[in-house]
């Protein structure tokens, strides 16, 4: 039988992750490894491990940023197949059975994953559904949306680290991305790994967890972001997509833009309208895209590590 492995990354939110692990307790399936992953002198959350209501292994690291959480929880786990969930989510019962099922759909799939339904607070966000989930379009725009699927179960770019599991083949973490907390756009440069490894990546809209969005500690706060976060997120997508898209990318953005990375024409409307908030983002925007395009001429984009 397949042994699967959890991971969640945490950082003082103890009422969070208390949640959240009491959820993976009453899983049908039980995982082989519960690994929560944290920073040397969070106590608030060694103790919510140690009286989790199963039992879990406490990983404490000195580096910040939820990507090191990650890669420092894969490496402590031995099992084939390693999961990921955030510690403000709750899993239904049923999810890492559902998970590993999707796994098995085809020999070619080393990454399946779901639909993140928000709450804030107790009551659930309501917001339009889309069938356009986890896509990267060639001129480089970025298409997340995996909190509003709909539709069919598909194959996609990459999937969300809240609700999401890998086969160790197909799992590479990514070195060089910017980012004090929530490194932006890293579940893009994993999706991309495991396509280059030739696996394929399932999204399953009824593969759900509940997801309460907790306050972020650094830079990247969800709300009113710094500009230095706001360049670390363009940055990041850059090298994140690589290639001679990540190339395309950088003209676009300096060009257009989009909603998250506004660039010179996105600028200029938001300018003319009295939209201060995305006028602020231009400068970081353009200048972050730069610096990707610099580091991916200079071939010193992203690293992987690996866990087979």
């Amino acid at each position: 039988m397949t042994t699967v492995a959890v991971v969640v990354p945490t950082y003082r939110r103890p009422v969070s992750l208390e949640a959240c692990l009491a959820a993976l307790a009453r899983q049908d399936l039980t995982p082989d490894e519960v690994l929560v992953v944290a920073r040397t002198g969070d106590e608030a959350s060694a103790r919510v491990v140690a009286d989790a209501p199963l039992h879990c292994t406490f990983v404490e690291l000195d580096e910040p940023g939820v990507l090191a959480a990650m890669a420092a929880g894969a490496r402590a786990s031995s099992s084939e197949v390693i999961c990921f969930t955030d510690d403000d989510a709750v899993a239904p019962t049923g999810w890492l059975a559902s998970l590993l099922a999707l796994l098995e759909v085809a020999p070619d799939v080393g990454a399946a994953g779901g639909r993140d339904v928000i709450f804030d607070g107790d009551v659930q966000r309501v917001e339009p559904s889309t069938h356009d989930v986890g896509r990267v379009t060639w001129f480089g725009r970025h298409v997340g949306n995996h909190h509003l699927g709909a539709g069919p179960r598909r194959e996609v770019a990459f999937l969300k680290g809240v609700n999401a599991a890998y086969r160790r083949a197909a799992l590479g973490l990514p070195r060089g991305l910017r980012g004090t907390g929530a490194q932006a756009h890293l579940e893009v440069a994993v999706g991309r790994f495991a396509r280059s490894r030739g696996f394929s990546l399932l999204y399953d809209p009824e593969l759900t967890v509940e997801h309460r969005p907790a306050p972020r500690l650094g830079e990247d706060t969800r709300a009113t972001p710094t500009r230095a976060a706001i360049g670390d997120a363009a940055y990041n997508l850059v090298v994140a997509i690589g290639g001679v898209r990540g190339l395309v990318r950088c003209a676009y953005v300096v060009a257009v833009g989009d909603r998250g990375c506004p660039g010179t024409l996105r600028g200029l409307v938001a300018l003319l309208r009295g939209d201060v908030a995305t006028t602020r983002k231009v400068g970081p925007s353009v200048r972050g895209t730069l610096m990707g395009t610099w580091a991916l001429l200079r071939g010193r984009g992203v690293a992987y590590e690996t866990f087979e």
